[in-house]
């Protein structure tokens, strides 16, 4: 007996650690996203959070203090009470939970979601007691329930199992309500206009362009990748073979994308509801007789006298008094910009960009400068320049910037920088076409903020470049050996110059950084004659096709003078002693905007004194800035400085398009075994007549053709008959772009 129970015990011992095995291994396989939705508080002023869902509820407190809302505050939406929700947040790093009226906070798709809806995908799929293949199923009497093709069931939660997505759900089954679990693959969601998701990924997403294909999907040749926490809205779902995909829509700089997404990394923002309360439920006696008076005037005044006898200084003196009262208005507030100074063609993008960071200051530059003015000026061949890559529509075909005669465009900087062609400039130069949360940042004040830009925000401009978190070696001024990482030398130029660190990592990024791994020779310390000279603004490095180009330009000037610091002979020299030059002749001089920097239209040396000579530059700064401030940008309170012309086009400006060769001249033309009596010249415009004479007994001729550019077409070449008499004969030159060109040839066959 006593050995029968040994074994016993063995077994029961060993099932133990196998449960506890089993349980641990399925809690660490497990993942439970509790069904909540991601909000931003938009008010004038601050928001009550209160303990229940109404204004007869007290203010939460927290430390003796009434708990608050700023605008633009970030919360976590829990559950929706008629017009309340429940929320949480963290305030000086304690999580707080109240209600909120709903009205005040913005969500992605507009409105919260509390009931999502699909249908059965699979032939019949069994609903399950747990997330578990093997769990057991649900039951009605002695069957399984069994829920057909195209039954609408209710979504409730989400849960990952074993890699494997679980939707609970309810449903109505032979009459009753019934809930119980299915695997997401056996469901199709009913999206209708689209529903609000989040990503929960512990790394970095790639958005597919396909469902099902490795293919991503790129935005300025970069593949696009979404992190944990970035909302989406989920507008479809794709299966391919047998796996399931979302199709989202996200922002992504500034742009609207969409994609595709394995389902098991995009969830469901979903909102319990709970039952509108009937009547107030006020906390720890606020009145004396708390059904009668639960607050001392819940109506007129909820943020004045909160409780009867609130403590003696919830705070010292709010900026705003803590209210439910209503934000300015679309309509108020796009006729504040308006009476500011902005043309009604600016004002629905501001007002859209202050709906969502309505820390954010708009203030017009007003030039006071005539727009056809403007664009002719800054349309100069030389002044601007662009990539020889982009197609012919970005790209000047204007005497000086383009040669007919080889097809080539003549370069202004090393071997592929080119003149702008005058649409892009138009482009480039109109505000209205920037008027993002990307593109904004072109018009930010560059001035330093020291409560606003870090060390770390520098380093994420340094992102994939050879700067980025890597140290320099240099020599103080005391011939001491030193080491500093690039992002604190920016932080230490900004101190010095008072330009925002952001910008002037942005800047050296653009001008030399080549790749990850790469930088111009301008920052090597190894330029042939001036070795141990360094130039990471590229300073003084005007464009030229002379040997050593704009670098040695570049070069040269940082090695001679004494003021800001040079010679610059170490990388920290170059990079303060820069921004110093750059302070003083830019941000503290007036041009304080990227924008301004490149298209000088302020009063001082107007249309000269360009820091860069690419046009592209302004907006692809603007992406390196926006990238750095990232989520914070919402809560920091930016001055951004827009241009405003007279005279504008009522409409933005488009982007240059039909970027096909305009090309349509002849590079030769001749008749076989006859010269013409003037001779064919490469150049010619179609506007002589050539002649020819043959004799009697010539009855055929051969014209030969062909065109300066290899994507014109050429036509009324070949063989050709010969009348007596005098015959004109036409060729024609028809460009890719479609304009055509002709060529005359008279030629005359003499008479028997």
């Amino acid at each position: 007996m006593r050995g029968k129970k040994k074994a016993v015990l063995c077994i029961v011992l060993l099932l133990v650690c196998t449960v506890s095995f089993f349980f641990g291994l399925r809690n660490a396989e497990e993942k439970n996203v509790k069904a909540t939705a991601i909000g931003t508080v938009k008010v004038a002023g601050y928001l009550n959070v209160r303990t229940g869902p109404g204004t007869g509820y007290s203010l939460v407190k927290s430390g003796g203090t009434n708990v608050t809302l700023s605008d633009g505050a970030k919360v976590t939406i829990t559950k929706k009470n008629g017009d309340w929700y429940l929320v949480k947040f963290k305030q000086n790093s304690k999580t707080v939970k109240g209600y909120v009226l709903s009205k005040y906070i913005q969500v992605q798709t507009g409105s919260v979601c509390t009931k999502v809806y699909g249908n059965i995908s699979a032939k019949s799929v069994n609903l399950k007691q747990e997330a578990s293949s093997s769990a057991a199923s649900i039951k009605t009497g002695s069957k399984n329930i069994s829920l057909a093709k195209g039954k609408k069931v209710r979504i409730l939660s989400e849960t990952i199992v074993k890699k494997q997505k679980w939707y609970k759900i309810s449903v109505t089954y032979n009459s009753k309500k019934q809930k119980g679990y299915l695997l997401s693959k056996d469901v199709t969601l009913l999206c209708e206009k689209g529903l609000p998701g989040v990503i929960e990924s512990a790394s970095a997403v790639t958005v597919l362009k396909e469902a099902g294909k490795k293919t991503a999907v790129t935005v300025a040749n970069q593949k696009v990748t979404v992190k944990e926490g970035k909302q989406i809205t989920i507008l479809s779902q794709a299966d391919v073979s047998g796996v399931k995909y979302l199709n989202i829509k996200f922002s992504y700089n500034g742009a609207t994308v969409k994609g595709y997404i394995p389902d098991e990394v995009g969830f469901l923002q979903i909102v319990t509801e709970e039952k509108a309360a009937a009547t107030p439920k006020p906390t720890a006696k606020p009145t004396a007789k708390p059904s009668a008076k639960p607050t001392a005037k819940p109506t007129a005044k909820p943020s004045a006298k909160p409780t009867a006898k609130p403590s003696a200084k919830p705070t010292a003196k709010p900026s705003a008094k803590p209210t439910e009262s209503p934000a300015m208005t679309d309509s108020e507030y796009g006729e504040k910009l308006k009476e500011d100074g902005f043309p009604e063609s600016y004002v629905s993008a501001l007002v859209d960009l202050h709906n969502k960071y309505p820390n954010w200051t708009f203030k017009p530059y007003k030039t006071g400068l005539k727009w056809n003015d403007v664009i002719k000026a800054e349309s100069k061949i030389g002044l601007n320049l662009i990539s020889n890559s982009k197609s012919y529509a970005w790209k000047s075909t204007e005497e000086g910037a383009y040669d007919w005669k080889t097809d080539k465009f003549i370069p202004f900087d090393g071997s592929t920088w080119v003149a702008v062609s005058e649409q892009a400039v138009k482009y480039y130069m109109d505000p209205r076409n920037f008027l993002d949360e990307r593109g904004i940042f072109q018009f930010e004040s560059l001035e330093y903020q020291k409560e606003s830009h870090t060390q770390e925000g520098v380093e994420k401009i340094l992102q994939n470049t050879p700067m980025a978190n890597k140290t320099f070696t240099y020599k103080s001024d005391s011939g001491k050996s030193k080491s500093m990482k690039y992002s604190k030398a920016f932080m230490s130029a900004a101190s010095e110059s008072k330009v925002s660190p952001y910008h002037l990592a942005s800047r050296v990024k653009q001008e030399v950084v080549i790749s990850a791994t790469m930088m111009s020779s301008s920052v090597s310390g190894k330029v042939a004659g001036y070795e141990g000279i360094y130039n990471f603004y590229n300073i003084g490095a005007y464009h030229s096709t002379a040997a050593g180009g704009a670098i040695a330009n570049g070069l040269k000037w940082a090695s001679s003078g004494s003021t800001y610091e040079r010679p610059w002979n170490s990388p920290y020299k170059s990079i303060v002693g820069g921004a110093s030059y750059i302070g003083k002749n830019y941000i503290n001089a007036g041009q304080n905007t990227l924008y301004l920097q490149k298209f000088n239209v302020t009063s001082k040396n107007r249309y000269t004194h360009q820091y860069m000579a690419n046009i592209e530059a302004p907006n692809s700064e603007a992406t390196k800035t926006n990238t750095a401030y990232g989520t914070d940008k919402a809560e920091m309170p930016m001055v951004f400085s827009i241009p405003v012309y007279n005279s504008m086009p009522e409409k933005p400006c488009s982007v240059p398009s039909g970027g096909e060769n305009p090309n349509n001249y002849l590079k030769s033309l001749s008749i076989t075994g006859h010269a013409f009596t003037d001779k064919f010249v490469l150049g010619d415009d179609g506007s002589k007549i050539y002649k020819v004479t043959v004799a009697a007994n010539v009855d055929t001729i051969k014209i030969n053709a062909a065109a300066v550019a290899s994507s014109a077409t050429v036509s009324g070449k070949g063989t050709k008959t010969v009348p007596v008499g005098t015959t004109t004969y036409t060729v024609k030159v028809t460009s890719e772009s479609g304009s055509v060109r002709k060529y005359k040839i008279k030629v005359t066959r003499k008479a028997s």
